[in-house]
């Protein structure tokens, strides 16, 4: 078929209804494919500041085949090495790069390309700045052979309209961790929080992940990527990865699955088999949580060390249905819990804030750091009743009424440097 004006003013128009409406894109995925014949869609973005892969659309696009492209493929892909010195709408066309010899000898042509039906490629930047790279791909199977000349030609064509379209939206393409999971949130809280891509990047930390990196090596950051021991490890991004596709897939509950929490207990000493008895995703309970002895998530020797032990809580955040789906990416929220290395509550700041008594702070504290009334009263050495008139004294000075209100408020005090700013303000009431 020779392309039309009347087919070439169709397509336009489509391209900038998507200004106003992403998902008008869908649309124009699928009349490009049946005009072209292409096999194939795809749009992949790649998030400079993060390093990372992060956007994923089109048309035809196998949820299966695109999370194992995305996991796996795209890192050995011959073609990326060879398409990051074309410039901005300039078509990179494979047959011209690559011949049958090379396809036959090639792992990432024979293992992925060839088997899901993408033998030939022809793609083009449509934006390329500071932050993102975004490649727009047009696939045939090996029996279709590559796009003739009048097809190359008339993406050509396309070209600088794509590339405006791709400039308008260029946020869309790119990870905004503020926007999926809150500022405030990551930013502010008292606990370790990490962010990631599903093969693991490290897209946001905040600043008590910082010192959790520094005070234990169960957790570290390897060149931008997160590292957790073995099996560990594997496991979190098996589990990533299937969520997502589940996600992609538009599974029943895969939302609400994605969204609750599993937890890893990883103990300082080396760790145990994993229990391979399925990928938990039938395991959640209704309250998040996972068992561990079900869900093929590694588990913890009896016995072993509760101050070496890193416990991980972590969900998958997804952006939005349609996005989703197709678009953005899924992230991982991990939040971490150190024993060693958990911030303690400041007692300096209990009295300024409070004006707890010296002794009265002492037992706030040891009750944020989990232990009974009745440790409390043999760790300093007084009776279990003077305990609980202290306790009582505490609850009225901070307006709780029982422990689990108490510990909650010690938990969420600021840092140490906001003693100074709590007595300013006392001493300038007074």
């Amino acid at each position: 078929m020779e392309p039309s004006e009347v087919e070439y003013d169709r397509l336009l128009h489509r391209i900038y209804d998507t200004v106003g409406h992403p998902q008008a894109w869908q649309a124009f995925y699928a009349q490009l494919a049946a005009f072209v014949d292409a096999t194939t869609i795809h749009v992949l973005a790649f998030d400079k500041r993060h390093q990372a892969l992060s956007f994923s659309d089109g048309f035809n696009l196998p949820p299966a085949g695109e999370i194992l492209y995305i996991q796996r493929y795209h890192r050995i892909d011959p073609r990326l090495e060879l398409f990051w010195s074309y410039p901005v709408g300039k078509w990179f066309h494979c047959h011209q790069h690559f011949d049958d010899v090379f396809v036959q000898q090639n792992r990432f042509f024979q293992e992925f390309v060839i088997p899901v039906g993408r033998r030939y490629v022809s793609a083009c930047k449509i934006l390329e700045n500071e932050t993102v790279t975004v490649i727009f791909a047009c696939l045939r199977t090996a029996a279709q052979g590559p796009f003739p000349p009048a097809m190359a030609a008339f993406l050509e064509r396309l070209t600088p309209h794509l590339e405006r379209a791709a400039q308008l939206q260029a946020q869309r393409y790119v990870f905004s961790t503020d926007a999926l999971v809150g500022h405030a949130f990551v930013n502010r809280s008292r606990q370790p929080v990490i962010l990631t891509s599903t093969e693991g990047e490290l897209l946001r930390h905040n600043e008590p992940a910082q010192h959790l990196l520094q005070s234990t090596s169960l957790v570290r950051i390897a060149g931008r990527r997160i590292v957790l021991p073995e099996p560990f490890y594997s496991r979190f991004l098996e589990d990533c990865a299937e969520t997502e596709r589940r996600v992609r897939s538009g599974e029943p509950r895969a939302y609400e699955d994605a969204a609750h929490y599993r937890v890893m207990r990883i103990p300082g000493e080396a760790a145990p088999p994993a229990r391979r008895q399925g990928h938990g995703h039938g395991a959640m309970t209704s309250q998040g949580g996972t068992d561990a002895a079900n869900s093929g998530l590694p588990a913890v020797e009896p016995g072993a060390d509760s101050s070496d032990m890193l416990y991980v809580f972590y969900n998958l955040i997804v952006p939005g249905e349609v996005s989703a789906t197709f678009g953005l990416r899924t992230i991982a929220m991990l939040i971490f819990y150190h024993p060693r290395s958990a911030p303690p509550v400041d007692e300096d700041l209990l009295a300024a804030a409070f004006d707890l008594t010296p002794a009265e702070s002492r037992i706030a504290h040891l009750l944020a750091d989990g232990l009974t009334p009745k440790d409390i009263a043999t760790r300093v050495g007084v009776q279990p009743d003077t305990v609980r008139k202290q306790m009582q004294s505490i609850y009225q000075k901070t307006g709780t009424n029982r422990q689990p209100d108490l510990v909650r408020l010690l938990l969420h005090l600021p840092g140490a440097s906001a003693v100074g700013y709590v007595q300013a303000a006392r001493d300038w009431k007074l």
